[in-house]
């Protein structure tokens, strides 16, 4: 899905949306290139014409795109000029929308940074008829295989029991997913974030839509197959330039028998901000001295949002981190609140973890607030990025910024190591367990206890 990657995401027709009154601008000072040529003058006249072709427009926009607006006027230390020429070429031989959009995608991916990719009009369409409603899955890279880690949404059981191996979905094989996964990762995490994104996107359809799944139910067992319809989740429906409809959702509770609350939610959306805090304030009610924010697939969405979420746990103020554009620098200052919540804080990551979800996490750890836990580094994909609608119609996503945390640390690329690891075995969710969440509630319980 275009969703499961974004950042700051906005749209031509929304472009004030990456730039909110809350985060502090302040002019970009000179950046060293280190020997790297800066294309911000490049005379672009003076380049050759390249060949014509159906897709050519296309690559213009693409590369122009990126020549004007990349954070970094260096473009990664690339010969942006010489590129243009090496993949004009090829997209100008390509045969088809395939092949020509592989090779732009291919020239994107040299810059070696996340949120880059443009879908053609035709993907566009075909992703916007698959429909809003979900099969109701979700599927994890777990010991090396694909594991069903739930079976439900909003209550509606799938039938495929948890712990399960996917093995395909309506006759594909799974394995080819992984496949592709591993050759477009850069570590091993990448491969878990990127293989859930191509499942999901592959469970989704109008409501009622049937989808034909095989899996293996417990180790050593044989393949089963059974009919899974997609429902319509509950929740908000959320868009956001060329996002629309996101399904938001928000959900708490206290641990049973302890006195740790329990909070998550799926997309960094303005619209949450009141849900989230009226949540907290009934946790607090209820007795809550330590809270687990549940951060595990949630792939980002406004930052903006980041600001006012973090003040519910900053007495004083504080900043989450910088983002550095190309003329400019936007902190994000969050203002102390003496009501804020101070007992402590534990973030649940995974590799589903991206984008505006890592800077919250990142930012929280290093003021001191939170603790992060989880099986793995989150995505490393913290660059705030736009999406563009082209010219006949094929959508754009674009980095835009560059994001470093209070102490200097960044996310993108390596994503947010857990403070404490925790080991997770497809044999916990055969059993039903959920070991970071308790590992989690473990660990919050030996820690100091606040006022609610």
């Amino acid at each position: 899905m275009i969703a499961s990657a974004f950042v700051l995401a906005c749209s031509p027709e929304q472009p004030k949306q990456a730039v909110d009154p809350v985060l502090d601008g302040r002019p970009t000072a000179d950046v060293p290139t280190d020997g790297c040529r800066d294309w911000s003058a490049l005379d672009r006249a003076t380049l050759p014409p390249l060949p014509k072709s159906r897709f050519s427009d296309v690559f213009s926009a693409v590369w122009t795109t990126v020549l004007e607006k990349h954070f970094d006027p260096t473009l990664n230390c690339l010969d942006w000029p010489a590129l243009r020429q090496e993949y004009g070429a090829r997209v100008a031989e390509a045969k088809d929308v395939e092949t020509a959009y592989a090779a732009i995608n291919e020239m994107l991916g040299r810059l070696g940074q996340s949120h880059f990719q443009v879908i053609s009009a035709e993907h566009v369409t075909d992703e916007q008829a698959s429909g809003p409603a979900v099969c109701p899955l979700k599927v994890r890279w777990i010991d090396e295989a694909p594991i069903v880690v739930d079976a439900a949404v909003d209550e509606v059981e799938s039938g495929v029991p948890r712990g399960a191996e996917l093995r395909s979905i309506d006759g594909h094989p799974v394995r080819e997913l992984v496949d592709a996964a591993r050759v477009q990762a850069r570590r091993p995490e990448e491969v878990a974030f990127l293989l859930g994104n191509r499942i999901a996107a592959s469970l989704h359809g109008p409501e009622g839509h049937e989808h034909t799944i095989e899996y293996v139910a417990e180790p050593g067992g044989g393949p089963e197959v059974r009919e899974v319809a997609c429902v319509i989740p509950r929740g908000e429906l959320v868009s956001l330039g060329n996002l629309r409809d996101l399904p938001t959702r928000v959900s708490s509770r206290m641990i049973e028998g302890t006195t740790v609350g329990y909070l998550s939610f799926n997309f960094w959306m303005l619209p949450l901000v009141k849900d989230v805090e009226s949540r907290l304030a009934a946790l607090r009610e209820q007795g809550m001295r330590a809270l687990v924010l549940d951060l595990r697939g949630n792939p980002g969405g406004v930052g903006a949002m980041s600001v006012p979420i973090a003040r519910q746990f900053l007495r004083e103020p504080g900043s989450l981190g910088t983002l550095r554009f190309r003329d400019f620098e936007q902190e994000f200052n969050v203002a102390g609140n003496p009501s804020a919540f101070d007992g402590p804080v534990a973030i649940l990551v995974d590799e589903g973890t991206a984008s505006t979800s890592e800077i919250f996490a990142a930012g929280m750890r290093d003021l001191g607030r939170a603790t992060i836990i989880g099986a793995r580094a989150s995505a490393g994909a913290a660059l705030p990025s736009l999406l563009e609608r082209l010219e006949g119609g094929a959508l754009l996503q674009y980095v835009v910024g560059d994001y470093h945390s209070p102490r200097g640390n960044i996310a993108e690329g390596t994503g947010i190591n857990p403070d404490i690891k925790v080991e997770e075995t497809r044999a916990d969710f055969v059993a039903g367990r959920d070991p970071v969440l308790d590992a989690a509630v473990a660990h919050l319980s030996k820690q100091e206890p606040s006022h609610p």
